[in-house]
């Protein structure tokens, strides 16, 4: 178990703030700097919640400026994601 999970709430928060780090780093194009971010993520144990919490904020965020409903934004993501190519 990393330090970070064992500060809760605390711990949460710094892994969502890794996880936009990761996100920003991919939309500029800097592969290292997501690269490094990822890897600490997944040695850390931090990536899964760090990610939900910044998908429960950012979908929450898009509702909200949207005027959707939650449920409509993430049923609109969903058929994005069915969308995409399958490997």
């Amino acid at each position: 178990m990393s330090a970070r999970q064992e500060t809760g709430l605390d711990g949460l928060l710094g892994s969502a703030q890794q996880v936009a780090g990761l996100v920003a780093a991919r939309g500029r194009g800097d592969i290292d700097g997501a690269r490094a971010l990822t890897r600490q993520l997944v040695e850390d144990g931090d990536l899964a919640g760090g990610a939900l919490l910044v998908a429960e904020l950012a979908l929450g965020l898009l509702a909200r400026e949207s005027g959707r409903s939650l449920d409509e934004v993430v049923g609109q993501l969903n058929l994005r994601l069915m969308q995409l190519p399958h490997a």
